[in-house]
């Protein structure tokens, strides 16, 4: 400002000068002519203050302005620093978030996984169409067990605080998990299952149910399915609950039509070697279309219902108790599931007319499994032989070398859990369970169980690896390599698999024939449980395999025994026997789950006796009845004969009432 006002004084002097000369100039000089211009008019001294004052308001203006700016500026870098500190912060909560849902995608992808690796939500396709290759990555196919869409509602109902939609656990199925095909076919069905969901179906379809799945109908009838009071009729709650069928009594008398599966006796012709032909009695098992009325069909239904409850709960507890076992296992455990797989077909690259159709392929037996311990991949192994034998001492042949492994690679195990399926052939008969009682504490180990997965029921991994190694070695064939025999199997597959091949020969399995001669204890129960070692959990029974020698060859028929049924005692006179039994029909009540399935330790099976009992009256106290039923005769095994006794003396003058000897009675009861 006091430089603005000294140039505005200094041009103010000046023109006041110049005006003061022009006046004192020479009077005589002639006024302008009136071509010459006029000089301009000078500013006045209030237009300047005028403009002074409008420079000053200006200039007043722009240091506000600048000021303005500079807070401005100072206020975007505060505003800058905030905002950079808060998007770190945010970052930094978006990383975290970013993590942790990742964290939880890849759980929930490992669970969906998990879930569907089930044996009982997937099951393994065999054969050469159970394949499939991805990046050089080889894996074993699997078969929903149903759709999708019903299966993410079990994930869901599993897993209830997982929240995932439908489209997504479709997406995080494997490749090698998928839907059934026609060429993928089950073909070894569950014949108890199929005869029953039809029934239920036709039920469904005539409107007098209202679901047209067997589980969904036992759940109706249960508290709780997975209760095994409920599922076995011992529940004072629902033991007496029926079918919810509502049916109209003027059409109950309506035929109706569904399809059942039915194993019938037929005869058929044989032509032995001499060229004559017999007839002889067969079995076959064909679907066939059963006709009966509305209410018939009801009843059948409902009394399946109890038989099926048992199967359904069987299934699902197995699986479930094994599943649990294999994930908490211990470093002294060992789980060995094993199964036969079927017969390898042996065959060259290329065949001439006369062997492709003339029958000259050989078969080699192939006994698969696999080992699960604590720590580590699960171990696939497989034992190969020439000989076609299936029978119990082919298959503890084939577990010898087994056995070895186990004590070689983990020497730390000393309690093996053994895991099958039951077909009484193979592995529940009295040589399995012999042989299981005395073979493992001979090789060093402490104990052993046997579980055995339902009827029908008892695919898995096994299965896979005996479809793996035949996959292979059809490769190999297709390639230009000789298979013909079981020698050439074994030396082609050890070069090319990862699983453990063992070889069995035919001396091999005719040394276990020999084995020893004193039998051992082993318990029995109706389902399977781990929740720790030899518990007592679904009452198990114990049962000496050891039979005494003079009770033996003393029982004759005639001859007074005291025999245990049912937990009673009762004197009784042998009327048949023995008779050796082969399971099955002959087993006795005591060791018979309800509705005759059998799933851990299987049937003890030997010598039987007929004994026919007096009737109890009461302790020691028993009559003969004036007429016999025929529930009177029952076969009991011989470690259910107690003792041999003399003849029951009278209690009465009448001789109506019989006690058996005072010692005797005490001794045993």
């Amino acid at each position: 400002m006091p430089l603005v006002e000294e140039k505005l004084q200094n041009g103010y002097q000046e023109d006041t000068q110049s005006t003061r000369r022009t006046q004192t100039s020479d009077p005589t000089q002639s006024p302008p002519g009136p071509m010459t211009s006029t000089p301009k008019r000078a500013m006045s001294v209030k237009k300047k203050l005028q403009l002074t004052k409008k420079l000053k308001i200006t200039l007043t203006k722009l240091e506000k302005k600048n000021k303005e700016l500079d807070n401005l500026r100072k206020k975007i870098k505060r505003l800058e620093a905030k905002n950079s500190a808060r998007l770190h912060q945010t970052q930094r909560k978006l990383a975290d978030r970013r993590k942790v849902a990742q964290n939880r995608r890849h759980d929930m992808r490992r669970q969906i996984h998990t879930f569907l690796h089930r044996d009982d939500i997937t099951t393994v396709i065999n054969g050469k169409t159970g394949e499939i290759r991805r990046n050089g990555a080889i894996f074993r196919k699997r078969s929903l067990t149903d759709t999708l869409e019903n299966l993410h509602k079990v994930f869901l109902s599993e897993n209830p605080s997982m929240k995932i939609s439908r489209s997504q656990f479709c997406k995080h199925r494997p490749l090698w998990i998928v839907s059934p095909k026609v060429k993928d076919r089950e073909t070894c069905a569950c014949k108890l299952h199929e005869n029953f969901t039809y029934k239920v179906k036709k039920l469904h379809q005539l409107g007098l149910i209202n679901c047209n799945k067997p589980a969904d109908l036992v759940s109706l009838t249960v508290c709780d399915l997975s209760n095994i009071d409920c599922a076995y009729n011992r529940c004072n709650t629902c033991r007496d609950s029926m079918l919810p069928v509502v049916m109209d009594p003027a059409t109950k008398n309506n035929i109706v039509r569904w399809n059942e599966w039915v194993t019938k006796t037929s005869p058929y012709s044989k032509k032995s070697s001499d060229g004559t032909t017999t007839e002889v009695e067969g079995k076959h098992t064909a679907l066939e279309i059963k006709a009966a009325s509305l209410q018939q069909l009801v009843e059948k239904t409902t009394n399946d219902l109890p038989r099926f409850k048992v199967h359904l709960f069987n299934i699902a507890h197995q699986f479930r108790e094994i599943r649990q076992l294999k994930e908490r296992l211990v470093e002294d455990e060992v789980v060995v599931h094993f199964d036969y797989s079927e017969n390898y077909n042996c065959k060259w690259s290329k065949e001439i007319k006369d062997t492709h159709f003339g029958g000259g392929h050989k078969q080699v037996t192939l006994h698969t499994g696999v080992l699960y311990v604590s720590e580590g991949q699960p171990e696939a192994f497989a034992t190969v032989s020439s000989s076609l034998k299936h029978d119990a001492v082919a298959t503890w042949a084939h577990l010898d070398p087994v056995w070895q492994h186990i004590k070689s690679s983990h020497p730390t195990v000393k309690h093996v859990h053994l895991v099958s399926d039951g077909p009484t052939s193979q592995y529940r008969n009295k040589v399995s369970f012999y042989l299981a009682s005395t073979v493992p504490f001979i090789k060093g180990f402490k104990s052993v169980t046997w579980n055995f997965t339902e009827a029908s029921h008892g695919k898995g991994a096994p299965d896979g690896v005996g479809g793996a190694l035949k996959n292979l070695a059809d490769r190999l064939v297709a390639y230009g390599t000789d298979i013909p025999d079981a020698e050439a199997l074994l030396h082609n597959l050890s070069e090319q698999s990862s699983v453990k091949l063992f070889k069995v020969t035919e001396e091999d399995i005719e040394t276990w024939r020999l084995i020893a001669t004193e039998p051992g204890k082993i318990r029995v129960r109706e389902v399977s449980c781990f929740c720790k070692p030899a518990c007592d959990c679904y009452t198990p029974k114990e049962v000496i395999l050891r039979e005494e020698k003079e009770n033996e060859d003393s029982i004759g028929v005639g001859q007074w025994v005291l025999v245990k049924y049912d937990g009673c005692l009762y004197p009784g006179t042998p009327s048949a026997g023995p008779r050796v039994t082969t399971g099955g029909a002959g087993v006795p009540d005591l060791l018979r789950p309800l509705r005759g399935e059998w799933l851990l330790h299987g049937t003890i099976v030997g010598d039987e006796f007929e004994v026919e009992t007096m009737e109890s009256a009461g302790g020691n106290c028993f009559y003969t009845p004036a007429t016999r039923i025929p529930g009177d005769k029952v076969w009991y095994f011989k470690q259910n004969i107690l003792d041999l006794i003399p003849e029951p003396m009278p209690t009465t003058s009448s001789a109506r009432h019989f006690s058996v000897a005072p010692e005797i009675w005490a001794k045993h009861k």
